[in-house]
C-alpha cells in the first residue's frame, strides 16, 4: 500500500510541476519543437530557433519576438556578455556563415567569409570574439577544429589546438570544456565505444573530466571556471548534473525518469539554465528555494507568415498516373489524393479529399472504377472509386462515390487487376500475396512471404508469376496457379537475383531481368511450351534460309505492266446459281437491293485473345534463354500488344531510354524506341501506342513522337492532418519492418501516442522531422534516421564563391609576412612539374597582393574554383630567388582526400620502418567493391616480401565487401602444388581472388561501422589475426529506405547479423585484443600509439609463425 502511494505522489508532482507563462491570447500559437536555446547573461530571457528564424522570448514565458526574418535557414544563436548583441549562424550566403546583429534585430552584419562554414559554439568573456568549429584540411577521421574569430569584422582565425572537438564552451579564465564522440542527440539508451566524453583544454593540456558508458554530454560552465554541468545518460534517462572542475563533488540536478535533458544554456551570472525537454522549453531558476523545472510556455500571435493550419498548392506533378484501357483517360495522384482527366482538356477532376495518401491508381479492365489505396497512417486499405454518373466520362463527372474494400487496420499494397477484371490481387502484411473478387470479397492468401514478391498476372488470368527474395536473400522467379491447385513452381532456379518478370500478351513466353554473369544485368526469356519453342526455332531457321536464298539468287524484275486475265466465270455461275437459291428459299424478289449491316459502335482493338494452354514445367528452368547487351543494366520491361517486341530500359552507348527487341529473337542488337526514362509504361494496340509518365507528368509516344498531357491543381490541406498522417505512417514503418519484431522490448503503442500530436503541431518541415527523430530515439538503434525532402530550402542566385585550396599546408607558427610552406600535398596543384612549390618556402604575394602578417587571405583566395592563381614564392636557397608560380586551385574537400592519401603513405613508411621491412600496411577505406578491388591489387604489391600485413579499418563507415575480403584472406587450404623445379605454392587462376594466408593484425576503432564491424569480428571469431584499437561502434543492421509520402525518406533497419554463437552484432561492437584509446591531437600530430602496437602484436605473431615446423612435401616416389 506504501508503494502505491508513493507512485501516485510522485506521479502527482510530475503532472504538476509548475509551468511559467501569461494566459495565452486566443488565437495565438504554442511555440512547441523549437530548439538550441540561449540564456542571457542575467537569466532573464533567451533566445532560440524557431521556424528557421531566430527568435527571443522571456524566462517567465509569453510572446516571443522576432529577431531575423529570412528563407535560409538560421542557427546557433549566442548572446553577447553584455546582452546586447546576438551572434548567429545563417545559409543566407549558400553555406554556413556568422552573423551578428543587436538583441532587437538591427544592424546585421556578416564576420565570416570561409566557404568551409562556421558552427556557432560560444561568445568569449570580453565579447570581442567568437569561438566556432569549423571544417578545414587539418589530419585526422575529424577534421573539425576550434576558432578564435573576431565578432567585429571578417578577419584572421586563429586555431585554438589540432584536436577534434564539439560543444565547446569559453570559461571567464580561457578555459575550453568539450565534447569528443557521441552518438544522435535523440538516440536513447545507446552504451559503448561512440559515446560522448567530457574533456578540458587549459595550459596547452588535454584532460578527460567525464567518461561513461551511457555517455556525457554538453558541457557548460557555471559563473566560474570552478565548476560546470553537464548531461549524463547514467540514471536511465539524460539529467543535468554539476561537478566540480576537480571531480570530487557532483549533484544531480534534474530526476527525469525518461527522455533527455538537451541543449541547456547556463547565464552568465549561473542564476538561470534553460534547456529543452521533449517539445517545450524548460527552467531552471537557482534563487528559488526549490530548485525544480519550471516549464515556460510562449507563444506566437502575428509575427510569423503562413499558417500553422492549412497549407495551399499549386501542384504540376504526378506522384503516380495510369491510363484506362483505351487511352484517353488518366487517373493520378498529386498532393496525396486522386485526380483524373483526360487527354485533351486536361482539366483534372479532384476523386478524393481526405488526410490519408491515396496511391497506387488502377483503371478496372471495363474502365468503370478505379481502385486505389488509401493511407492513414494506421491502415492501408483497398478502396474503390467509380462515376456517380456513369453515363457521362470520368472526366465530365463532379461527383464520385468511394468506398472501402478491405478491413480497418490492414496494410495493402501492389494492387492489380486481373486481365480478366474478375479478381483484384494485392499484397498484405510483410509479404503475402492475397486475391480478392472485384468487389473486395472472398479474399485468400495465394502466397506466403516474408518480403512483398513482385508479380504479373498471366493474360488468362489462371496463373502469376512473381520473384521473391528467399533467406539467403536471392531472388528467383516463381510461377502459381490462382486457383492454388498446385504449389509454387520456381522457374528459374539460379543462385543470383532474378526479378522484373513480364508475361507476354499472348501468354507465351515470361521474361525478366536477372543477373547471372558477373555483376551483368541482362534480359531473359522462356517459352512455356516446348513446342512453341520448336517452332520458333524452326522459324529463324527458316528465316535465315530465305534471307541466304534472296541473296544469292536475286528475282528477275517482274513486269511493270502484266497481263491480266479474265476469269473463266465459272465461279460467278456458280455463285450466280447459289444466291439465287436462297433468293428462292426466302421468297425474296429478283432485283431486291443488298442490305447493308448496321454498324456497329467503334471498340477499342484488342490483341488476341490468349489461348488456354498448359505450361510445360518439367525441364523449363533449361529452357531460360539469356538476351546480352553488354555494359547495360536493363529493367523496367514490358511488351508490344502482339507479344512480337519487348521493350526495356536501358543506357546504351551514354543514351538513357527505351529500347526494344524483337520476338522471335534473330539478334540481341536493341532499337531505340524513346530516348528518355518513363515510368509505369504500357503498350496499347490501339495507334500502337505507349502510355506512361516521366518527370512527375503523364504522356504518350506514338509514331515516332512524345507528347505530355501537363495539369494543374489547386488544393489547400490541413498541415497537422498531414504531419499526423505522415507521422503514423512513419511510427507504422518501424512497427511492421525493424529488424527486431520486439521492437527493443518497447512499447510501440505507447510511444505513437506519446509523439503523434507533437508531429501534427509541428511549425514546419524541420519541426516535423525532430518529432520523427526522437520516435526513432525511443529505438536506441544504428542505421536509422529521417531526412526531410522540404523543397523550401534556400540557394542563393548565381553561383557561391568558394575559398580556394592552393594544396598547401601553411606553418601557424610563422611570425614573419608571408605564408611559410609546412606540408606539400602530394598529387595536388602545388604539387606538380610546372608548379612545383617546396617545403620551407614563403608565399609573399597572392594575385599581385602582398601577404602581411595577420593578414586574411580567405579573402584572396575567395571566388571562382575554376581560375587560375597567381603566386609569388619566395626560394629556400641562400639568394632568397622569387618566381611566379601558377596554380589551379581544388576544393578543401579535394584537399582532405588528397592528404588521407598521404596519411596512408605515411603510415606504410611508418610500418615499414619499425618492422624494418618486415611487414606490410593496406588501409580500407570503405566496404565499397572499388576499395575491395584496390584492396586485391595492393596485397601483392604490399605483401610483396613480407612476413606479415597490417590491415587498417579505422573510420571505415561500412558497405558490403566483408565477404570478399574474407576470402581474399581465410582461404580455403586444402593443397599445395609444386612445380619442378620450383617451390610450393598453388595456381592463382584457381583461386577466386589473389590470396593471403601469412598472418595479419586488424586495426579498427569507435568508428569502424556496419560492415567494418562484420569484418573485424569474422576476423576474431575465424582467429585469423588479432584485433587491436578501440572496440568498435555496435552498429550493425541491414538497412533499406521508404518514402513517407511528400515528407520525406526514413531509413529502414530490416535486417539483423548474428555471430555465431547466437549474440546480435548491434549493440555489441568487435572487442580488440589490445585497446588503445589515442589522446586528443595525438594523431593529428603524427603520433599513432594504435598503429604502434599493431606492428608490435604483428610482429610477435610472425616470429611465432616462423617458429611452426613446415610440413614436408613427399612425391609419391618418396612413400
Amino acid at each position: 500500500m506504501l508503494n502505491i502511494f508513493y507512485f501516485l505522489t510522485i506521479c502527482l508532482l510530475v503532472a504538476t510541476k509548475p509551468i511559467l507563462g501569461q494566459s495565452i491570447p486566443k488565437g495565438a500559437e504554442i511555440v512547441e519543437l523549437a530548439t538550441q536555446p540561449d540564456v542571457s547573461p542575467d537569466g532573464k530571457f533567451f533566445a532560440f530557433v524557431w521556424d528557421g528564424d531566430i527568435w527571443t522570448a522571456s524566462t517567465e514565458g509569453g510572446k516571443i519576438r522576432r529577431i531575423t526574418t529570412h528563407q535560409a535557414q538560421e542557427t546557433s544563436p549566442k548572446i553577447s556578455p553584455n546582452g546586447k548583441n546576438i551572434a548567429f549562424a545563417s545559409q543566407r550566403s549558400g553555406s554556413w556563415q556568422v552573423y551578428t546583429a543587436s538583441i532587437y534585430g538591427g544592424n546585421l552584419k556578416k564576420i565570416t567569409n570561409h566557404s568551409e562554414g562556421y558552427f556557432l559554439m560560444d561568445w568569449y568573456p570580453e565579447g570581442n570574439h567568437l569561438l566556432v568549429r569549423s571544417k578545414r584540411d587539418h589530419r585526422g577521421p575529424r577534421v573539425d577544429r576550434f576558432f578564435k574569430i573576431s565578432s567585429k569584422a571578417i578577419g584572421h582565425e586563429e586555431l585554438l589546438f589540432d584536436a577534434h572537438g564539439d560543444e565547446g564552451r569559453i570559461s571567464k579564465n580561457g578555459k575550453v570544456i568539450f565534447q569528443r564522440g557521441g552518438v544522435g542527440l535523440y538516440r536513447k539508451g545507446y552504451k559503448g565505444s561512440q559515446s560522448a566524453q567530457i574533456w578540458l583544454w587549459n595550459d596547452k593540456k588535454f584532460t578527460k573530466l567525464v567518461s561513461e558508458e551511457e555517455g556525457s554530454r554538453s558541457p557548460r560552465w557555471d559563473a566560474d571556471d570552478s565548476s560546470y554541468y553537464y548531461i549524463s545518460g547514467k540514471s536511465g534517462a539524460f539529467n543535468l548534473y554539476k561537478r566540480s572542475i576537480n571531480g570530487d563533488d557532483e549533484k544531480k540536478i534534474t530526476h527525469f525518469e525518461d527522455d533527455s535533458v538537451m541543449l541547456p544554456s547556463v547565464s552568465r551570472d549561473g542564476s538561470v539554465i534553460v534547456f529543452r525537454h521533449l517539445a517545450a522549453f524548460y527552467k531552471i531558476d537557482f534563487s528559488k528555494e526549490e530548485i525544480e523545472p519550471e516549464k515556460i510556455v510562449i507563444w506566437n500571435r502575428g509575427e510569423r507568415s503562413g499558417s500553422r493550419d492549412e497549407e495551399r498548392l499549386e501542384i504540376r506533378t504526378a506522384g503516380q498516373a495510369v491510363f484506362s484501357k483505351d487511352g484517353l483517360e488518366i487517373a493520378f495522384v498529386a498532393g496525396g489524393d486522386l485526380w483524373v482527366m483526360d487527354t485533351v482538356l486536361k482539366e483534372p477532376k479532384r476523386i478524393t479529399d481526405s488526410a490519408a495518401e491515396e496511391r497506387e491508381p488502377v483503371f478496372s479492365p471495363d474502365g468503370n472504377s478505379i481502385i486505389y489505396i488509401s493511407d492513414d497512417g494506421l491502415s492501408a486499405r483497398l478502396c474503390r472509386a467509380s462515376r456517380e454518373d456513369d453515363n457521362i466520362y470520368w472526366w465530365q463527372n463532379e461527383e464520385f462515390k468511394t468506398e472501402n474494400l478491405s478491413e480497418d487496420g490492414e496494410v495493402i499494397e501492389d494492387i492489380i487487376y486481373s486481365p480478366d477484371g474478375k479478381s483484384i490481387s494485392m499484397i498484405k502484411g510483410q509479404g503475402d500475396l492475397w486475391i480478392a473478387d472485384a468487389d473486395g470479397k472472398n479474399q485468400r492468401k495465394i502466397i506466403i512471404s516474408w518480403n512483398a514478391p513482385r508479380y504479373d498476372w498471366s493474360p488468362n488470368s489462371k496463373w502469376i508469376a512473381y520473384s521473391v527474395y528467399d533467406n539467403n536473400f536471392n531472388r528467383d522467379i516463381w510461377i502459381v496457379p490462382v486457383d492454388g491447385s498446385k504449389a509454387p513452381f520456381n522457374l528459374s532456379r539460379h543462385p543470383d537475383s532474378d526479378g522484373g518478370v513480364k508475361w507476354s500478351p499472348d501468354g507465351k513466353l515470361l521474361a525478366f531481368t536477372g543477373r547471372r554473369f558477373d555483376a551483368e544485368t541482362d534480359i531473359y526469356y522462356v517459352w512455356l511450351k516446348k513446342s512453341d519453342e520448336q517452332i520458333s526455332s524452326r522459324e529463324r531457321d527458316l528465316d535465315k534460309a530465305v534471307d541466304l536464298m534472296k541473296k544469292a539468287r536475286p528475282k528477275k524484275p517482274s513486269n511493270p505492266n502484266p497481263k491480266i486475265e479474265k476469269a473463266s466465270g465459272k465461279e460467278d455461275v456458280q455463285e450466280s446459281r447459289f444466291i439465287k437459291g436462297l433468293r428462292m428459299m426466302f421468297n425474296l424478289p429478283v432485283k431486291q437491293k443488298k442490305v447493308e449491316p448496321k454498324p456497329e459502335p467503334p471498340k477499342e482493338e484488342n490483341a488476341a485473345a490468349p489461348k488456354d494452354s498448359l505450361i510445360d514445367f518439367d525441364g523449363i528452368n533449361k529452357r531460360i534463354r539469356r538476351i546480352s547487351i553488354p555494359d547495360v543494366a536493363e529493367s523496367n520491361l514490358f511488351w508490344s500488344p502482339d507479344s512480337k517486341k519487348l521493350a526495356f530500359s536501358g543506357k546504351i552507348k551514354g543514351v538513357q531510354g527505351v529500347y526494344t527487341v524483337d520476338f522471335p529473337v534473330k539478334s540481341a542488337t536493341p532499337s531505340l524506341l524513346i530516348s528518355k526514362t518513363i515510368y509505369m509504361p504500357r503498350w496499347l494496340s490501339k495507334d500502337n501506342k505507349i502510355v506512361y509518365y516521366s518527370g512527375g507528368v503523364p504522356g504518350a509516344f506514338a509514331k515516332g513522337k512524345s507528347e505530355a498531357y501537363p495539369f494543374k491543381v489547386l488544393l489547400k490541406r490541413s498541415l497537422p492532418s498531414h504531419y499526423k498522417v505522415g507521422f503514423l505512417q512513419a511510427w507504422r514503418a518501424m512497427r511492421d519492418g525493424f529488424y527486431d519484431s520486439a521492437l527493443n522490448n518497447k512499447n510501440w503503442d505507447k510511444i505513437k501516442d506519446k509523439y503523434q500530436e507533437m508531429a501534427a503541431n509541428a511549425v514546419d518541415r524541420y519541426s516535423f522531422s525532430r518529432s520523427i527523430s526522437m520516435m526513432l530515439g525511443e529505438l536506441n538503434a544504428s542505421h536509422m534516421g529521417f531526412r526531410s525532402s522540404s523543397s523550401s530550402l534556400y540557394k542563393p542566385k548565381g553561383w557561391i564563391d568558394q575559398t580556394a585550396h592552393l594544396g598547401l599546408i601553411f606553418d601557424v607558427e610563422h611570425e614573419g609576412n608571408g605564408l611559410r610552406v609546412k606540408k606539400v600535398i602530394t598529387n595536388g596543384p602545388s604539387d606538380q612539374e610546372k608548379s612545383m612549390i617546396r617545403k620551407g618556402e614563403v608565399i609573399s604575394k597572392i594575385n599581385g597582393v602582398e601577404v602581411n602578417n595577420g593578414d586574411d587571405i580567405k579573402e584572396m583566395l575567395n571566388g571562382r574554383i575554376d581560375r587560375d592563381i597567381d603566386l609569388q614564392v619566395l626560394a629556400t636557397d641562400e639568394e632568397k630567388t622569387e618566381r611566379v608560380v601558377t596554380v589551379r586551385p581544388i576544393t578543401y574537400s579535394t584537399a582532405r582526400a588528397l592528404m588521407e592519401d598521404d596519411d596512408v603513405r605515411g603510415n606504410k613508411e611508418l610500418v615499414n620502418k619499425l618492422s624494418e621491412g618486415r611487414l606490410g600496411y593496406l588501409h580500407v577505406e570503405r566496404m565499397m567493391w572499388s576499395e575491395f578491388q584496390k584492396f586485391e591489387r595492393e596485397i601483392y604489391a604490399e605483401g610483396d616480401g613480407k612476413e606479415g600485413l597490417v590491415i587498417d579499418v579505422r573510420n571505415n563507415g561500412g558497405g558490403f565487401t566483408a565477404d570478399h575480403l574474407l576470402t581474399v584472406l581465410v582461404p580455403p587450404v586444402h593443397a599445395t602444388t609444386i612445380p619442378r623445379g620450383g617451390g610450393s605454392g598453388y595456381p592463382g587462376d584457381r583461386r577466386v581472388y589473389a590470396t593471403w594466408t601469412k598472418p595479419i593484425v586488424v586495426l579498427c576503432n569507435e568508428k569502424s561501422f556496419s560492415n567494418a564491424e562484420i569484418f573485424s569480428h569474422a576476423i576474431k571469431n575465424l582467429k585469423r589475426g588479432k584485433l587491436v584499437g578501440v572496440p568498435t561502434a555496435g552498429g550493425v543492421i541491414s538497412t533499406g529506405s521508404k518514402s513517407i509520402m511528400d515528407l520525406g525518406t526514413i531509413r529502414m533497419p530490416g535486417r539483423g547479423w548474428f555471430l555465431p554463437n547466437g549474440e546480435d552484432m548491434e549493440r555489441n561492437g568487435a572487442v580488440p585484443d589490445h585497446i588503445v584509446w589515442p589522446l586528443p591531437g595525438e594523431i593529428s600530430s603524427g603520433k599513432d600509439r594504435q598503429l604502434e602496437k599493431a606492428i608490435e602484436v604483428l610482429i610477435q605473431d610472425v616470429n611465432e609463425h616462423s617458429k611452426k615446423a613446415k610440413v614436408e612435401m613427399k612425391p609419391a616416389s618418396k612413400r
